[in-house]
């Protein structure tokens, strides 16, 4: 009767999450996420209901158990991991020839995201510090985008943050984190005439999205792996973004893609 009652408020507690976030865009993924949990633990709920009377919901009830506690566990060992990568990470003292920011949502109008915006901000920031360096602005545009992700941020740095244009690399051609990586590498060595050995690079994204850039960086053929933080927005984003970042890295482990 307790266990019951447990499933069934943390059923509910799940949905209320879930139905909070729908409206705002940029948290339906932690709506989806919340949904879903609740989903399962109202199907737990259900299957304690009948086990009494059905042999199955009694095996279901002690796999439900399992797959839930393996669940927990995962999901605090890579929050974990997340947020000792966005806090123990480079700063704006971190050298680097390249600063390759990744893309994010770009506004009706054409204008970055705050996400977006924070991480040229950060961008901004390194460039002053390091003179000498250039960033590789990354990402195509989306079905619900105006221009390109790279196209917003060039826009934004030298019209708003004063950057020379000849510092600034567009690669407008990726949709995902993979492509952008790979894509920057061969506009760097292409465009510029660098050989890999000759360049070291560091990629700027969003703080929650770190660590898994970090490791994607690695895999994409960077060496040194050097990642520099910028702060998410909204603190109503924060929940959102870490579900959509433990089901990303979650896929990447159970493909064997995961190395740090």
């Amino acid at each position: 009767m307790i266990e019951r009652k447990f499933w069934l408020a943390l059923a509910a507690l799940c949905a209320v999450g879930g139905v909070i976030q729908l409206p705002w865009a940029p948290s339906r993924f932690g709506a989806a996420f919340f949904l879903a949990l609740a989903v399962g633990c109202a199907g737990m709920w259900l299957v304690l209901r009948l086990r009494e009377r059905f042999r199955v919901c009694r095996v279901l009830a002690v796999v439900g158990r399992v797959l839930f506690a393996l669940f927990v566990l995962s999901f605090a060992a890579i929050q974990i991991f997340v947020i000792q990568a966005g806090m123990r990470t480079e700063t704006a003292d971190t050298q680097a020839d390249y600063y390759i920011v990744l893309g994010a949502l770009v506004n009706p109008d054409g204008q970055p995201s705050a996400a977006l915006a924070a991480r040229c901000d950060t961008a901004a920031d390194l460039l002053v510090a390091n003179p000498d360096s250039k960033a590789v602005l990354c990402g195509g545009q989306g079905g619900n985008e105006p221009c390109t992700e790279a196209d917003s941020m060039f826009a934004y740095l030298t019209e708003q943050k004063g950057v020379d244009p000849a510092r600034l690399l567009r690669e407008d051609k990726s949709a995902n984190t993979i492509e952008n990586l790979e894509n920057a590498r061969t506009l760097i060595e292409t465009a510029e005439a660098r050989d890999h050995e000759s360049y070291t690079a560091a990629v700027v994204t969003s703080d929650y999205h770190l660590a898994r850039a970090k490791v994607l960086l690695r895999r994409a053929g960077y060496e040194q792996g050097l990642g520099v933080p910028a702060p998410t927005p909204y603190p109503a984003q924060w929940v959102a973004v870490r579900c959509r970042e433990y089901c990303s890295i979650l896929g990447l482990m159970l493909t064997g893609r995961w190395t740090v």
